[in-house]
């Protein structure tokens, strides 16, 4: 049986709806600060996301940082963008140091509030009975195969952490996938960003002739990483 709505359930749409509101405020906000990425704007959103970040002067990283962990929150902000400044800032290994950091952080925002939050109200709309199928669908080994594509495809993946949080998927097992996922993508975007004024595009075409392969073989032996996965967590 579907639940009654109660006082709790209202409190919890009228948290929903305003964080609704300010994400789409959010994200607006943000494309008019910094740019669009259409249109070969990459670069120049990046020159601007740079002078605000560095604005900050010894609290940059941690701008940064929080950057990363915000476009996984607010999934309308992208992430490519983000990746690439990191890269074009700092260079390769403190950018993809603070994309891992943020973009943990970020999933865990993300995971944890549909967890306290959306799971509630699915409960108004969905029965136990179908309830307890999705959390048992979200915990097989072939839904870990799709998360696992999913965030290894180029596609739009911040979402997937507020859905896999409406499920009793566990944190760590997501968290492992999420983040074995979203390397190859992290690695070309920081990449890039690190190199563009360089112009070489022949050591560009190699890793990302390189980090293609990654996910290619992590797709190929995605049982294994998963066996693994399953074993340590």
């Amino acid at each position: 049986m579907k639940r009654q709505i109660g006082p709790r359930d209202w409190l919890s749409i009228v948290i929903i709806l305003f964080l609704a509101g300010l994400f789409i405020y959010i994200g607006r906000e943000y494309s008019r600060a910094f740019g669009s990425i259409q249109g070969g704007g990459l670069l120049f959103a990046a020159q601007n996301l740079r002078l605000f970040i560095l604005s900050y002067g010894r609290l940059s990283l941690i701008i940064m940082i929080g950057l990363h962990a915000l476009h996984v929150i607010v999934s309308v902000i992208p992430s490519v963008l983000v990746q690439f400044a990191g890269g074009f800032i700092y260079g390769m290994g403190i950018g993809m140091l603070c994309g891992f950091i943020g973009i943990t952080i970020g999933t865990a925002c993300s995971f944890y509030l549909s967890r306290l939050l959306g799971r509630r109200m699915v409960t108004l709309f969905v029965s136990e009975k179908k309830l307890h199928k999705l959390d048992s669908l979200a915990i097989s080994p072939r839904t870990a195969r799709v998360l696992l594509l999913l965030f290894i495809l180029p596609v739009p993946k911040d979402f997937i952490a507020y859905f896999a949080g409406l499920t009793k998927i566990s944190a760590s097992r997501f968290f492992f996938i999420s983040t074995v996922g979203r390397l190859p993508g992290m690695l070309i975007a920081t990449y890039l960003g690190s190199h563009i004024l360089e112009r070489n595009y022949l050591l560009l075409g190699l890793i990302t002739v390189v980090c293609v392969g990654l996910s290619i073989l992590s797709f190929i032996y995605r049982e294994r990483i998963l066996q693994k996965m399953n074993h340590n967590v």
